[in-house]
């Protein structure tokens, strides 16, 4: 086994399982006893184009069938469940990171071939009842990850294998033990358990021939997405339609129609994946062959602008989770989300005062350096008077970069080498005019200047804040 770890160091070192977040950051959320939504919600914002998959995905038909709008991370997760999201959000990380590698075109093609299985796994799953069918779907797109992961960062061992395949007929499995000494499914068991990608994943490939109805649907998934390839009317695609059929007791004609309309499915989740490159190797029977669509535009800017009918719809979600009940932590997340990406900021933070009120500790932060500022966002009254004249102050301020605010707001050296600005917005947050805490938002990585309107919606939204935990205090 010691080649095996040695390439699964390799692929660690060329940082495959990262696209300007890490799958270690996710895993500590699925790993920590005390996850919540709104841990998840924090990782996934400090990538904006893995939010706007996300919620373009919680937006979809597949997943939103009532068609009820999702504008915020945090609803997306109470909606759509919060294993749904993590396992979509690791599931991306790594597409993502695969989508951008070397040996691009044979990976895209094992990708069109992963989605195909996937939506045709959980499609057979719904179709038992299985309640769980996205577990499905997430165990059969993994499932080729350790030989598209090697492609991405083989070099002569790939061209080996392929000789020995195609020039002396030895079977790819044989291939690839000569070869590596491991094969691609040995990586991918490997890989997704250094991950913690996938349980059911492990049981289809280490027991392919198992009974369970989900390995059945994995199997037969991965069969018939490799067959279709050749054309759906082929004699290969006979065999896996037939078994589907008699599995989910349909007739032949009914599966194979209703088997080519998933195929048309897969290309659709392939778009909101953000995959859309690999739409073109899916066997799409005719009807529903379509020229790409361009993928919506994402948000990917470093920093997000201001955008004031996003800024509606997170106060309409916060509006719709209040119905439920949810935690106060839920709460200020999706306010400062709407802070966040509602109002244009760079950073913003929930700060909380200490048991005995003497000092202030950073509870969630969200934004570039997000991180950072939240270890280092920690100050005691006694030595940092700007926060008591903000208690008095008991309304959003505006601190500019003038000696005047610096005077009147006591600003003192040490909280600005931690904010490294002058210019900056904070509130004082109450629940019945009792002070719990301090929101805090900025532009300063991006040199933006602040200004009234994005005052102004930084103040609404705090007094949303404001308005939903006195609300949920008096339930």
């Amino acid at each position: 086994m010691a080649k095996l770890e040695q390439w699964i160091d390799a692929i660690q070192r060329q940082e495959l399982p990262v696209f300007r977040f890490t799958i270690q950051a996710i895993n500590e959320v699925v790993s920590d006893e005390d996850s919540s939504a709104a841990r998840l919600a924090r990782v996934i914002l400090q990538d904006s184009s893995l939010t706007a998959r996300i919620l373009r995905i919680a937006n979809s038909s597949a997943y939103n069938p009532g068609g009820t709008p999702v504008s915020t991370i945090s609803r997306a997760i109470v909606l759509i469940g919060f294993d749904t999201v993590r396992d979509l959000s690791l599931t991306l990380a790594v597409f993502e990171a695969l989508l951008g590698r070397r040996g691009r075109e044979h990976v895209v093609r094992l990708m069109a071939r992963a989605f195909h299985a996937a939506v045709q796994a959980r499609a057979c799953a719904e179709r038992r009842g299985d309640g769980a069918a996205e577990e499905v779907f997430i165990a059969a797109l993994l499932y080729p990850l350790g030989e598209m992961a090697f492609w991405c960062v083989a070099e002569g061992e790939g061209d080996e294998i392929l000789a020995l395949v195609e020039e002396q007929g030895m079977s790819p499995e044989a291939a690839q033990k000569q070869v590596l000494g491991f094969t691609f499914k040995q990586l991918t068991v490997a890989l997704t358990r250094d991950w913690h990608l996938s349980d059911p994943l492990h049981s289809a490939i280490n027991n392919p021939s198992s009974t369970d109805p989900r390995v059945r649907d994995i199997s037969d998934g991965q069969a018939l997405a490799e067959v279709a390839e050749q054309g759906w009317d082929s004699n290969a695609v006979r065999a896996p339609v037939e078994r589907i059929a008699d599995r989910l007791a349909l007739g032949r004609d009914e599966a194979g129609e209703w088997l080519r309309d998933n195929a048309a499915d897969a290309a659709e989740l392939a778009r909101l994946f953000g995959a859309g490159a690999i739409t073109g190797y899916l066997p799409l029977p005719p009807e529903a062959q379509a020229p790409d669509e361009e993928a919506p535009p994402e948000e990917n800017a470093e920093y997000p602008a201001a955008d004031p009918l996003l800024q509606l719809s997170i106060l309409r979600d916060l509006s719709r989770m209040l119905e439920k009940q949810p935690g106060i932590g839920l709460v200020l997340e999706t306010v400062l989300e709407g802070i966040y990406r509602g109002c244009g900021m760079d950073r913003c933070l929930f700060a909380i005062l200490t048991p005995d009120r003497s000092a202030l500790r950073a509870k969630y932060a969200l934004g570039a350096g997000g991180p950072a500022l939240l270890e280092r966002f920690r100050f005691t009254h006694a030595d940092t008077p700007f926060f008591n004249r903000l208690y008095t102050h008991a309304d959003a301020a505006w601190i500019g970069d003038t000696e005047r605010d610096a005077a009147s707001f006591q600003l003192t050296a040490d909280l600005l080498d931690v904010l490294t600005t002058r210019s900056f917005f904070a509130f004082p947050l109450a629940i019945n005019d009792k002070v719990i805490g301090v929101l805090y938002a900025d532009r300063a990585p991006s040199g933006r200047d602040l200004d009234e309107d994005g005052f102004e919606s930084f103040r609404h939204f705090c007094l949303q804040a404001k308005m939903a935990l006195e609300y949920l205090a008096a339930k």
